[in-house]
């Protein structure tokens, strides 16, 4: 069959000038601009940046725009400035963790998860690890809301639909409409709190980091075995945590 096996091939080509239109433009573009610089069919266009959007090489922003994908960092190529994310909030991170004795984590958003990226371990006898790579659920950890939380609705069901919303601790908020009014709280405090709905025990505090864009492109934040989550101790960890995702935002081109 070389005549499907050619046309395979040439949509494969197609694909891969598409990612490097993107990394070359050094921003998010819209499908009215890569039309422009490639002069194929908008159809064509879009076919191929959904089919690479559903397999995580291909993010599309809240204002329509298509930039890289987190997939492409997990299979170790350059996804935006992942790598330097990392060194950039070393020194925060290390900083929160050698103050609370807590471990630290950096995520991104990808898709029906969360993926650590970095992490700062406690060096305490008892202490919570994620390593890094790790993809964890977002109904129920502090930086999967912190991403719901900045999205639509629309695409917030989207994000409920891919995945399983399942129920880890009597405390897991288990559907959309339980979710609404704790991802109202998140965007009006500006942090996200996990109380014991991953692991019983467990509290977390994520902040946003955003990009030059305004986009909610990162999380740091802390987990632990905190006691209880209005303690004088865990509101340090918020203060230093949203913090600290400012300085790194500042870091990386944001000035909101």
């Amino acid at each position: 069959m070389p005549e499907l096996e050619a046309k395979t091939i040439h949509s494969v080509t197609k694909a891969i000038r598409l990612l490097e239109l993107l990394r070359e433009a050094g921003g998010p573009l819209t499908l009215t601009e890569l039309y422009q610089l490639t002069g194929w069919p908008k159809s064509t266009i879009h076919g191929l940046l959904s089919t690479m959007r559903e397999a995580g090489f291909i993010d599309q922003t809240q204002t329509g725009r298509y930039w890289l994908g987190i997939r492409l960092f997990e299979l170790g190529c350059a996804v935006s400035n992942a790598w330097d994310i990392a060194s950039i909030a070393r020194g925060p991170m290390q900083n929160i963790c050698q103050t609370l004795g807590e471990s630290v984590f950096l995520s991104v958003f990808d898709r029906a998860a969360v993926v650590t990226l970095a992490e700062e371990e406690s060096h305490a006898s008892l202490r919570v690890v994620s390593e890094v790579g790790a993809r964890l659920p977002v109904h129920c950890t502090s930086q999967g809301k912190l991403f719901l939380a900045h999205v639509s609705q629309a695409e917030c069901r989207r994000v409920l639909n891919l995945g399983e919303l399942r129920q880890y601790t009597p405390h897991t908020l288990t559907s959309f409409d339980a979710l609404v009014p704790e991802l109202e709280r998140i965007r009006e405090q500006g942090y996200a709190v996990e109380n014991g709905e991953y692991k019983i025990g467990l509290r977390s505090v994520s902040a946003p980091v955003y990009d030059a864009s305004g986009e909610v492109r990162y999380a740091i934040g802390v987990v632990g075995m905190f006691r209880q989550v209005y303690t004088d101790e865990f509101r340090q960890a918020i203060s230093m945590v949203c913090a600290a995702a400012a300085e790194v935002s500042r870091a990386i081109g944001y000035r909101g």
